[in-house]
């Protein structure tokens, strides 16, 4: 059933009232046994229904849970039967957010920094110093934090996110999460209205710059809400972020002052690769128990599992070299999986370990949703690959991948009918349900490093042919060959060998791959590996040229782009003209439209931009009532002239003085509060000009002064110059202030 909550109603009551909607039983015993239901906004639960009062008026009683999480022994007993503790989300920005994976039995979800089954080791420092950076004075601000892939970088936002919304005390707590890829709309606005502290984090940003953008655009163009901070994950600072901060800071985001880097050995801080290997195992081995005692998985497994497993690939780790955190985390798992399945202790690898529990996992899935007999483990390998890559924003989006996945395995063997609609559209459902989406999109994805890995092993299977093929099938749409580049161009950092696949692929078809992959690996790589891809992808061309078949006129034009373009990046040179914008980058430039005034917000190409002062609503409210008062007193002095002086039949023509003092107050709180007019002479005279005026209308008053000291030459400018800089800074508040915008700069990051 659905319903609507005032949220004010548990202010003194501690439970919300929820009044259903449509049509429902009227006699109130229809209603026992409700207690204990879940209430939900956004997919988020909110409370549990609590009971019905007896004199039912279509209103249930909800327990929120802010209380229950407040209540002795709640938390424990969750954390308890789910590894997890629960905290509080904002449900009002879920369409915005990433969610926590959907629990279970597969090596992705274990090894899932949102999923939380390992504790954070080392990085307290680290953490203390995002903290405290997060607690600044400053409206909006960005950061960036680097890192080697598997060394901890979500795993710390999570950590960090834990200790802003749990703070003690009268302090407000923050909320917040992980930006996602894909949201259920972009209506930005409405986290820079949030009265609420927020922490951001946008994971792998390097790739999704014109989402950083847009969403930056909104926080710039509005100042009337709390704090905001956003942290950028990426593997390295690169030319990406030298190029977004130049971008934000004409935009006057800032200050743009930090950049945290996470090192493989700030992980290994006041700990040894032996005790985060042996507290991985125990926590392995306690989430797979609750997994398997809340039904995932089956009974195939001949042994139990344990936290003291033997040691197969976790044998001599205590004196590993130092190496990103995952590592430990891999063997550890291995083990607790190889133990209670000895079939998995036949692989060579850790990863292969993990891999075939992957392989399980997606069979038992695929098993509950195909025709009997008809699973087959190739082939689910290869889709699983095919939907890491492309990803899917929409269902055609999936529809698209699931056939290019599907022909490209099928490649070579004289299919000469399209595949069963019906086969398509049941092996798409099991990769929905498989991977469902954290988000808006369509569906998830199997998790790094295993993705990688997978990867590998279908591109060694295929002769080295399935990214090269899959990369020109007709299916894909732009964007999903972007993300496909994008994939590979990540994942090659730790797999070299699948950089050559995609280079023969944008060779064989310059013309629709090549500026879309120069456009990616300059976007989103450092200098280093940009060249790398760049040298890649001119001995490519180079080769695919000499085909008797290749179209000299295209061949000599990639050729002359790729030299221009190696040129450039040597140098550091702007490609954008040589290669273009990266993709979508016009989307992300276009500015949000002022939610607050219903105006649209100023254009990127103008000078300006509309800044308001961030005050609290005490400020706000004294100035503004000390604005109103200058103007009362403004349209009364000169009243009182026209009301008490005699001129004869010419009387009405004092009433001017009223309107005319008016409108000098309010020309000038408008012109100097919406406006920066710098030291010009006019900046002085006009504010003069209009006090003096407004004082000789009191000075029309002098005959019924009740004194001769003060004198009312001295009392009036007195009381209009203060009501003419409150007017002033009222206007700023309520309005805004037009500013020039900052000149873009290009820093090296600090630290």
């Amino acid at each position: 059933m659905e319903g609507t909550i005032a949220p004010h109603t548990g202010s003194r009551s501690k439970l919300y009232a929820l009044e259903v909607d449509g049509a429902v039983p009227t006699d109130v015993k229809n209603w026992q046994g409700l207690s204990g239901a879940g209430v939900f906004c956004n997919g988020v639960l909110i409370g549990l229904a609590r009971l019905v009062d007896r004199q039912w008026d279509r209103i249930l009683m909800v327990l929120p849970l802010s209380h229950l999480l407040a209540a002795d022994g709640f938390t424990a007993a969750v954390a308890a039967h789910t590894g997890m503790s629960p905290r509080l989300q904002p449900a009002d920005l879920r369409p915005l957010m990433d969610t926590s994976p959907d629990p279970t039995l597969s090596s992705t979800y274990l090894l899932d920094p949102h999923s939380q089954v390992t504790e954070l080791t080392g990085v307290s420092e680290l953490v203390q110093r995002i903290e405290q950076w997060c607690k600044g004075t400053d409206r909006v601000d960005v950061a960036a934090v680097t890192g080697l892939g598997g060394t901890g970088k979500s795993r710390l936002v999570t950590e960090v996110l834990h200790r802003l919304t749990t703070t003690p005390g009268n302090q407000r707590p923050w909320s917040g999460g992980f930006l996602a890829d894909h949201p259920r709309h972009t209506d930005y606005q409405v986290l820079a209205a949030a009265s609420y502290p927020l922490l951001l984090a946008v994971d792998l940003a390097e790739t999704r710059l014109p989402q950083i953008r847009d969403l930056m655009a909104a926080l710039a163009g509005s100042h009337d809400g709390a704090p905001v901070r956003v942290l950028l994950l990426a593997r390295a600072h690169g030319t990406w972020w030298r190029a977004l901060r130049s971008h934000l800071r004409t935009r006057n985001v800032g200050p743009l002052r930090h950049a945290f880097t996470l090192t493989s050995d700030d992980a290994l801080d006041g700990h040894s690769p032996e005790s985060i290997y042996v507290e991985a195992k125990v926590a392995f081995a306690r989430r797979i128990r609750l997994l398997q005692q809340a039904g995932h998985g089956d009974d195939t497994w001949p042994d139990r599992v344990v936290a003291d497993a033997p040691r197969l690939y976790g044998a001599g780790i205590e004196h590993a070299a130092r190496q990103p955190v995952i590592y430990h985390h891999i063997a550890a798992l291995a083990d607790v999986l190889a133990h209670a399945n000895p079939e998995f202790a036949l692989k060579d690898h850790p990863m292969e370990v993990l891999l075939a529990n992957e392989v399980e996992y997606v069979r038992r899935v695929a098993e509950a949703r195909l025709p009997e007999g008809t699973v087959d483990d190739k082939l689910l390998r290869t889709l699983v690959t095919a939907q890491f890559l492309a990803g899917a924003r929409t269902a055609q989006d999936g529809r698209a991948a699931v056939r290019a996945g599907f022909d490209v395995h099928h490649r070579g063997y004289g299919i000469t009918a399209p595949p069963d609609a019906r086969q398509l559209a049941a092996l798409d459902d099991v990769l929905t349900a498989a991977y469902p989406a954290t988000d808006g999109a369509h569906w998830g994805a199997v998790g790094e490093p295993l993705a990688g890995a997978w990867l590998a092993e279908v591109e060694t299977d295929s002769s080295e042919e399935f990214i090269e093929s899959f990369l020109q099938h007709d299916s894909l749409a732009t964007e999903q060959r972007h993300q496909t580049l994008s994939t590979v161009a990540r994942t090659a950092q730790d797999q070299p060998g699948l950089a050559a696949g995609a280079h023969r692929a944008v060779a064989a078809a310059p013309e629709r791959l090549l500026l879309l992959a120069a456009q990616t690996i300059t976007a989103e790589l450092g200098t280093d590996l940009a060249r790398q891809w760049l040298t890649g992808l001119e001995h490519a061309v180079t080769e695919r040229a000499a085909h008797p078949d290749a179209d000299p006129e295209t061949y000599e034009w990639a050729t002359s782009l790729l030299s221009e373009a190696q040129e450039r990046t040597a140098t550091g040179r702007d490609l954008e003209d040589l290669i273009g914008a990266p993709l979508n980058q016009e989307a992300g430039d276009r500015e949000q439209p002022d939610t607050e005034t219903g105006a649209h917000a100023l254009s990127v190409d103008s000078p300006f931009v509309l800044v308001k002062p961030r005050v609290s609503w005490l400020t706000r409210t004294v100035i503004t009532f000390l604005a109103l008062c200058h103007l009362v007193l403004v349209a009364a002095v000169p009243s009182g002239v026209a009301l008490t002086t005699d001129i004869g039949d010419d009387d009405w023509a004092l009433w001017f003085f009223v309107a005319i003092n008016v409108f000098m107050h309010l020309t000038v709180a408008s012109a100097f509060g919406g406006r920066q007019l710098g030291t010009i002479a006019l900046s002085w005279i006009v504010p003069l000009f209009t006090i003096g005026m407004t004082t000789l209308s009191g000075l029309m008053l002098d005959e019924r002064w009740p004194s001769n000291w003060p004198p009312p030459w001295l009392v009036w400018p007195v009381l209009f110059a203060p009501g003419l800089a409150a007017l002033t800074y009222a206007w700023r508040i309520w309005f805004g202030q037009l500013q020039a915008r900052r000149p873009a700069t290009f820093e090296d990051p600090p630290g």
